[in-house]
């Protein structure tokens, strides 16, 4: 099984290591952060700093500079993205990604979590439901973002007190207020975090039963679980496929939590 170092390097200037100390602490390993390290310069969401590559890429990319910044050998580093849900365009979704690298060892495990739970609205200065807006946010826990109606000029970031928010919108008229998306200021966003990290601890955990290299994880799903009332075939899969990212050995394991799907899930039964 493969070990994270005691001490391990986390990329990060937004309070993450408040949300994943926890998580690693069982595993006698304390997170520091990189002293002078600035990660906005790989991407911002309120647009100052347009990110350039995907999240995968980014939080890779992220990882190894924050490594040689702090001159570490192993470090971790974690990005998040907000957009469309794959299956439903409809539906918004915040995707987080941590990655571990060790180039001692010449891992690179990611982490990776997706939350419908998410805290990504806006208003703007038309609207008169303003305290209803910081209501339903939970103003004051969840920051805000104020920004120029005219030009999309970022005025100012983390605001979570009315008396500091108030008289800003009295000084800008035509203003527009986004959540803030940042880590310490998105409580939301900080749930799908701690599971992104529960998700990288769990990989490194997960050893191939052929080379014990970590991260033997599930790769793909297949088959059809039968419906328990009319016993056809339905959509829900049968089975979890593993694989080793190292020496590509496979297994196939059928899933224990379910043994037959309920019949309203089934296109026979329920069409």
């Amino acid at each position: 099984m493969a070990m994270f170092p005691s001490q391990l390097l986390l990329s990060s200037k937004h309070l993450k290591e408040q949300i994943l100390q926890p998580l690693f602490e069982p595993l006698s390993v304390e997170l520091f952060v990189p002293f002078g390290f600035d990660t906005d310069k790989f991407g911002t969401f309120c647009g100052t700093t347009p990110r350039i590559e995907g999240p995968r890429q980014t939080v890779k990319e992220k990882c190894l500079a924050g490594m040689a910044h702090a001159n570490q050998r192993q470090g971790l580093a974690s990005e998040g993205s907000f957009g469309p849900h794959p299956a439903s365009p409809f539906l918004n979704v915040n995707e987080e990604w941590l990655v571990y690298i060790d180039l001692d060892q010449n891992l690179e495990i990611y982490g990776h979590s997706v939350s419908m739970d998410l805290c990504h609205q806006q208003l703007d200065f038309r609207s008169l439901q303003l305290t209803d807006f910081l209501t339903s946010i939970q103003f004051g826990v969840q920051g805000l973002v104020l920004k120029d109606a005219n030009n999309g000029e970022v005025i100012a970031k983390g605001l979570t007190k009315e008396e500091e928010l108030l008289p800003l919108l009295q000084k800008h008229p035509k203003w527009v207020l986004e959540t803030d998306l940042r880590a310490h200021m998105n409580p939301k966003r900080q749930q799908t975090i701690a599971a992104v990290g529960q998700d990288l601890i769990r990989r490194m955990q997960s050893s191939c039963p052929n080379c014990a290299a970590p991260d033997f994880s599930v790769v793909e799903r297949s088959g059809q679980l039968l419906c328990a009332w009319c016993k056809q075939a339905t959509n829900t899969h049968a089975y979890l496929n593993y694989r080793c990212a190292h020496c590509q050995h496979q297994t196939i394991e059928k899933r224990k939590d379910l043994l037959a799907e309920d019949p309203q899930y089934c296109p026979h039964c329920n069409p």
